[in-house]
């Protein structure tokens, strides 16, 4: 039977598992990033040092798989040498993925230091960036999301500082900087928003996560370096629900702490995926001697979360959870107003 984690009249419960390993269709491969729209997600395959499956999965949530968007490009992991080759649609090592109003899905892509551009379908609409430590260039992109005017907050990872673009990759204004300080960064990951327009920034190297205004202010810090309760080791995805609530993919951790509006620490979540994946039956179905030899070992460590990197929670208050490690998606449900029957009796 799930567990349903109590905390500060919150309930959160597990439903279920996506996923398996491999590198196309019915799989997943090093998962990164996620955006959800309706029923369908839209998953970021980041692969291996080998390049073998980049690539965006879209799926629904009942397991059904719709398609693949991009390709793999030339040469492998961060070869440099390979971006002058590469082709329409095809990545290297993409990251983040934020999707606009139009339902334009944009992509980073950690190796080539570029935003790639697919309608929902999966046409390929354009890319733009260039490497470099200047004003609008941009050195390892990953996370990336929208504010309220569409303009695309991408987290410029190893410049350690925020940039903002246009949709069509003009270059707007840049917040942050390298430091241990207020306002600065560490190797940042993850960038999300809530609904006043606020951010959210998983600081990686510096174990936080940093919240600032809409016009990039440092506000405040959740989190410290550690791994008691509410501290953190290498945080990386960052989403905030429609009620304030902040999860945070406590990367170094294995595991997802959750924290109200004003910061303080609520619970945290480990993971339980006790259940065999719709798409890791189909492996299964066609391996018996995999069969005995999940049957001969103690399956516990696979049922936890391993390297969370990247959260996503709808206004249904369904939470998603990106395991790079296991290449699958943990999903929870949060009940905002849960009451416990013992204080009635």
């Amino acid at each position: 039977m799930p567990t349903t984690r109590v905390a500060g009249n919150r309930a959160f419960t597990y439903l279920y598992s996506m996923g398996r390993f491999g590198n196309s269709m019915t799989s997943f491969q090093h998962p990164a990033d996620l955006v959800r729209s309706g029923d369908l997600l839209y998953v970021v395959n980041a692969s291996d040092e080998r390049n073998n499956s980049p690539r965006i999965t879209k799926c629904t949530l009942d397991h059904e798989w719709v398609q693949d968007i991009g390709v793999p490009g030339p040469g492998t992991g961060f070869n440099v040498l390979t971006v002058e080759k590469l082709q329409d649609g095809q990545f290297l090592w993409p990251g983040g993925l934020a999707m606009d109003s139009d339902e334009t899905l944009f992509v980073t892509d950690q190796a080539t230091h570029q935003v790639h551009r697919f309608a929902a379908d999966g046409a390929f609409l354009g890319r733009w960036g260039m490497h470099g430590t200047g004003e609008g260039e941009l050195d390892a992109p990953a996370g990336v999301t929208m504010d309220a005017d569409e303009n695309l907050h991408i987290v410029d990872s190893l410049n350690h500082r925020v940039q903002v673009f246009t949709r069509e990759g003009e270059y707007v204004s840049t917040w942050g900087g390298p430091g241990p300080g207020e306002g600065l960064f560490d190797r940042p990951w993850g960038i999300t928003t809530d609904r006043h327009g606020a951010f959210y920034v998983g600081d990686w190297g510096n174990d936080r996560v940093q919240k600032f205004s809409p016009q990039g202010e440092y506000l405040s810090t959740i989190g410290s370096p550690g791994t008691g309760r509410g501290e953190l080791r290498r945080p990386a995805g960052v989403a905030v629900d429609k009620d304030g609530d902040v999860y945070v993919c406590d990367w170094g951790n294995d595991r997802l702490n959750v924290y109200d509006e004003d910061g303080d620490f609520l619970v945290t979540i480990t993971g339980e995926a006790t259940e065999v994946t719709p798409w890791l039956q189909l492996t299964l179905r066609g391996s018996p001697d995999l069969v005995k030899a999940r049957a001969r070992v103690d399956m516990t460590p696979d049922t936890l979360l391993r390297r969370p990197v990247a959260v996503d929670v709808g206004d249904d208050y369904k939470i998603v959870i990106v395991e790079a490690r296991h290449h699958r998606l943990q999903f929870y449900e949060k009940d905002p107003s849960y009451q416990d029957v013992r204080l009635n009796i």
